[in-house]
């Protein structure tokens, strides 16, 4: 991790390389469109409403999930909007070789960019912070609800030839029950009027959110993750994927939550040991989980996981609707014409550490 002091020197050293080229005049610069479906047709339109037509170029790129661009790709470009896809290693290299000189990553979570070493190349990145909000609330209050209510294993016995009103195990009141938000940013604060209009108790663990501010929202905030653990029937990560936060889930605080808790995880995959909730699902250590995210989703899956009857999977789309690749496509380009064309940091600029 780099310090603070040479983050600032190359947080300094980017602004006084904008400066010099916001300077020059009539520039025309071409914008890498790596996208899943390579469509620009919706983004040229927003670059039509925002008069940045004639300014920059968009250079489409489909591409499959996951997959890097070439140096090819790269080419002749100023910046790459990207969708889907890590900019680490030697992709870095395929940027800076390149000259490009902002990444625009089409998603709240960074952790597939390696902002320190593009920083080091002065190259910045933008992300796009809040645009799914919404939905990936929506998403994890669907997953608990089908839980709750046992949707998914009523239809899977449907299915199989049987027809039998009770399923499982008890269905308890939502007015009974309580839920435990870890982390309290735009999604997690999106789902507390959801959860307090199905009548239930949230509580949140976030340090750096004071008392008040989740008071403000209806909630309560309690000190540690192991006293909300302990006291939710419901536990929902919305925690991003940092250092303190890989394998936030483990053996013992998946024990801490008891055998009639469910855990929601619409955040990262890798904030849960996937062995560990494998091993309490099977040992009924909770009652059973709803995930959107594996730490593996293309290859390596955990079909342990995959497999386990507790435990309802979906192939990453909570954030998925078309008013948020709306928000998405015109936050990604935002970052585009603030940077190449009016020549200052993006609004949602994701600084080094």
């Amino acid at each position: 991790m780099e310090s603070s002091s040479n983050s600032l020197t190359i947080a300094q050293n980017s602004q006084e390389t904008i400066q010099d080229r916001s300077q020059q005049s009539a520039e025309h610069y071409r914008v890498l469109w790596y996208t899943l479906d390579g469509d620009t047709t919706k983004a040229n339109e927003i670059l039509a409403e925002r008069g940045s037509s004639n300014e920059i170029e968009l250079v489409a790129a489909q591409h499959e999930a996951y997959v890097p661009p070439t140096p090819d790709q790269l080419a002749g470009c100023d910046a790459i909007v990207n969708e889907r896809c890590a900019i680490r290693g030697q992709t870095v290299e395929d940027c800076a070789n390149a000259g490009i000189r902002l990444v625009a990553s089409m998603s709240i979570g960074i952790n597939h960019i390696d902002v320190n070493r593009l920083a080091k190349k002065g190259i910045t990145v933008s992300n796009c912070p809040g645009y799914c909000a919404e939905e990936v609330a929506t998403h994890a209050m669907t997953l608990m609800l089908d839980l709750e209510r046992e949707i998914t294993f009523s239809n899977r016995n449907v299915l199989a030839g049987k027809w039998v009103p009770k399923v499982d195990y008890p269905i308890h009141r939502l007015s009974s029950q309580t839920l435990g938000l870890v982390f309290f940013g735009h999604i997690a604060q999106a789902v507390v009027p959801i959860a307090r209009g199905l009548g239930m108790h949230v509580l949140v663990w976030a340090p750096t959110k004071s008392t008040e501010e989740v008071a403000q929202a209806g909630c309560e905030k309690v000190d540690t993750l192991k006293e909300l653990l302990s006291r939710s029937d419901v536990v929902s990560l919305h925690c991003p994927l940092v250092a303190e936060t890989r394998g936030l889930i483990g053996a013992h605080e998946l024990e801490l939550m008891g055998p009639d808790s469910f855990l929601i995880n619409t955040a990262r995959g890798e904030c849960v040991n996937e062995e560990a909730l494998a091993d309490a699902l099977e040992a009924g250590t909770i009652r059973a989980a709803g995930i959107d995210t594996l730490a593996h989703e293309v290859d390596n899956q955990n079909m342990r996981l995959v497999d386990n009857p507790r435990c309802i999977i979906t192939p990453h789309v909570a954030f998925d609707s078309e008013e948020a690749a709306a928000t998405q496509r015109r936050m990604a380009l935002e970052a585009c014409i603030e940077f190449l064309v009016q020549g200052r940091y993006p609004e949602h600029t994701v600084y080094p550490k």
